[in-house]
């Protein structure tokens, strides 16, 4: 009995490929985590690239702006229906509008603070020499499905994007 344990402790028949089979789960683990990070890094470039392709819209057009079509641009770049976008203007949403502007300074913050358009922006906050504008800010967001990797390493799995351009 103990003959036959020392020949079996001798014999490496098999072992290749248990070192294939053992080797290659952890290559595909790893293949499948830098798929999830690439899949997360080309969904944020494409929504980047939308958002930022309607803010030029925006200010190519800035004196008769489409508020209401800029969320269906956005989607139709993204190619994904299920982006969440808002339009807000001067940090107020649902407030766009091409007539009867009101402008407002931007603060250091992302905060906006009425004043009267082309007046001097001064006070705590304000960029030095910058004067009142009519800002339009665009946000989207999706959600973002990993295959392998847990949603909590990813930031809470969804991506976002933002661009504020001055109309006015």
């Amino acid at each position: 009995m103990m003959d036959l344990f020392r020949q079996l402790r001798r014999r490496d028949d098999g072992v290749a490929s248990v070192e294939f089979a053992l080797w290659s789960t952890f290559f595909f683990v790893i293949i499948m985590v830098a798929l999830d990070f690439g899949s997360l890094y080309l969904q944020r470039g494409k929504l980047n690239e939308a958002v930022g392709a309607a803010a030029v819209a925006s200010f190519n057009n800035a004196d008769n702006v489409s508020f209401g079509s800029l969320p269906l641009y956005v989607r139709g770049l993204t190619e994904d229906q299920s982006t969440a976008v808002t339009v807000s203007c001067n940090g107020s949403a649902g407030a766009c509008t091409n007539f009867n502007r009101t402008c407002a300074c931007l603060k250091q913050d992302g905060t906006y603070v009425a004043n009267s358009c082309g007046n001097t922006c001064s006070g705590p906050g304000m960029t030095t020499g910058s004067t009142a504008g009519y800002y339009l800010t665009i946000n989207a967001s999706r959600s973002f499905d990993p295959m392998m990797v847990p949603r909590s390493v990813l930031s809470g799995a969804s991506v976002s994007q933002q661009a504020t351009v001055r109309l006015q």
